[in-house]
């Protein structure tokens, strides 16, 4: 039995080695070819392997999350990228949303979950001078699939597009009042 023991640590070490290397080989944004007659972003899984967004960790972000990456154009194949159009980052947009002095940005991203569970999220940060960011907005979107790009009008009001073709999108602007961003009612109501 003695003999036995080495060779079954080495077994599990080399399990254990080609199973950390399996994931670190994944790449982020996985398109699947099927089902056909779905729009790309439909078939899009995305596999999430950073541990920060800009700095700010993915558990600050939300309790739970282990990875985390932020969406870049450069992570899609050329010829999905080209649905971007002439945008610079579609995945995220500098301006001031609430009227403070400090830069902030709205950018979309994934993350994967400790326990697994993937999917996308929008993601308001302050950038305060001297200070370490501050989440001011999080929006979680749970699944694999999920899919968004953003933008801001010259009011502040960050608008999360959900496809690339269609009117599926939820707006968000800072209250005043309430010292936090919220969701604005849909259009159609």
């Amino acid at each position: 039995m003695r003999n036995f023991l080495p060779a079954i640590f080495a077994v599990i070490v080399l399990l254990g080695n080609s199973a950390v290397r399996g994931a670190e080989e994944r790449p982020l944004v996985v398109i699947s070819p099927t089902p056909e007659g779905y729009a790309w972003w439909l078939r899009t899984e995305y596999h999430p392997s950073g541990t920060d967004v800009r700095g700010i960790p993915a558990a600050q972000m939300r309790r739970g999350w282990c990875r985390v990456n932020e969406l870049r154009r450069d992570m899609f194949p050329a010829e999905e990228a080209a649905y971007f159009g002439d945008s610079q980052s579609p995945f995220a947009v500098d301006r001031v949303f609430e009227g403070s002095k400090a830069k902030q940005t709205a950018l979309v991203g994934v993350y994967e979950s400790c326990r697994g569970e993937r999917g996308a999220f929008l993601l308001i940060a302050a950038w305060p001078e001297g200070k370490p960011p501050i989440v001011r907005h999080l929006v979680e979107l749970r699944g694999k699939n999920q899919f968004g790009v953003v933008s801001a009008s010259d009011d502040g009001t960050v608008t999360l597009q959900h496809c690339l073709e269609c009117d599926h999108f939820s707006q968000y602007k800072w209250d005043k009042s309430r010292k936090r961003f919220k969701l604005l009612p849909d259009r159609a109501e």
